[in-house]
């Protein structure tokens, strides 16, 4: 968790220029909008990369676009399945989230096994064809990648240890935060991304691994007061287009969404190494302690994260591990 959160809900339709037509077309275009589903609200930089992006599509396509920001349009959980049967045409979804029913995508939430931004991109780069390969499956085209901060824990009380989290409420929303709470003994905590503002402010969650801008986002502070560092993984957005969508764009628009869609996830990749360093600046700001995981803390995450590693790969077969090892050998080592 990736994952991730927003104070401010939205709803935006963004209007294209270049609509084809005169008189009627407005009409026309209006019954043939482009719909697009953002995951998160406008305090997010995934979100401002989102609207940038969502306008580029309007210009290119010829057409409106409907982005509903802050899941107004689909949770996230509908979003895959609205986007293989057309009724979504773009879609922002957390990778991971999708773990359960993509085993492939759950390498992006593989705990202790990336150290940085660096070592992430490594990751996508590694994985990226595949994962593209079996979403394209089942009618949905990848188009863009981007991070949030390495995930951290927060917490209610200092946590140097796994067993401090014994009894807790801790927040899961992906295989791998459920089964840190599962091995920790912690009590799991199914908290919607739009809803952890008001959980965190109402006491009902202790504990949670995600980012630092998620934890600035939701104002962490006013129940956590400690954040490690751990940087146990990195997860990504991706967002994603309707094949039938896509099928019915001229080779010409297809070839300049992708440039479009290139141009987002490098952008967005600088705007989350920024939005980093710029969240536990705030962080410290809010007497939030900001420290490293103790060395007994650490030992023991690399042994799950050994541990996690290997249970992955069952589900995720052939193709799954051989994701992996390319991603240990673009690192080197």
């Amino acid at each position: 968790m990736s994952d991730c959160i927003a104070r401010r809900q939205a709803l935006a339709s963004l209007w294209g220029a270049a609509l084809l037509g005169s008189g009627s077309g407005l009409a026309q275009a209006q019954a043939s909008a482009l719909r697009f589903s953002g995951a998160y609200g406008d305090a997010v930089f995934h979100t401002q990369n989102l609207r940038q992006f969502a306008r580029r599509v309007a210009e290119l396509a010829g057409s409106p676009v409907e982005l509903g920001v802050n899941s107004q349009l689909k949770p996230m959980a509908e979003v895959l399945p609205a986007l293989e049967t057309g009724e979504l045409a773009f879609g922002e979804v957390l990778m991971s989230s999708y773990g359960a029913k993509y085993p492939l995508l759950a390498i992006d939430s593989l705990p202790f096994i990336v150290r940085g931004f660096e070592d992430a991109a490594h990751m996508w780069e590694a994985s990226r064809k595949a994962v593209g390969e079996e979403l394209l499956a089942h009618g949905v085209r990848v188009l863009y990648a981007v991070p949030w901060p390495g995930q951290g824990l927060y917490s209610r009380i200092a946590v140097n240890q796994l067993s401090d989290l014994k009894g807790l409420r801790f927040r899961v929303y992906n295989d791998a935060t459920k089964r840190l709470a599962e091995l920790s003994g912690a009590t799991a905590a199914t908290i919607a991304a739009q809803d952890l503002s008001k959980a965190i402010e109402t006491g009902q969650v202790d504990a949670m691994v995600t980012s630092s801008t998620t934890g600035v986002d939701s104002q962490a502070w006013k129940y956590m007061k400690f954040f490690v560092d751990l940087r146990a993984w990195i997860p990504k957005n991706m967002v994603c287009v309707s094949e039938k969508v896509w099928n019915g764009f001229s080779p010409a628009v297809r070839q300049s969404l992708l440039e479009a869609a290139k141009q987002a996830e490098t952008q967005g990749w600088q705007m989350a190494r920024s939005a980093d360093e710029a969240a536990k600046k705030q962080l410290a700001e809010q007497r939030v302690q900001v420290v490293p995981p103790t060395a007994e803390l650490r030992r023991t995450l690399d042994q799950l994260g050994e541990r996690f590693g290997r249970e992955w790969a069952q589900k995720a077969g052939i193709t799954g591990t051989q994701a992996l090892l390319g991603y240990y050998a673009r690192r080197g080592g």
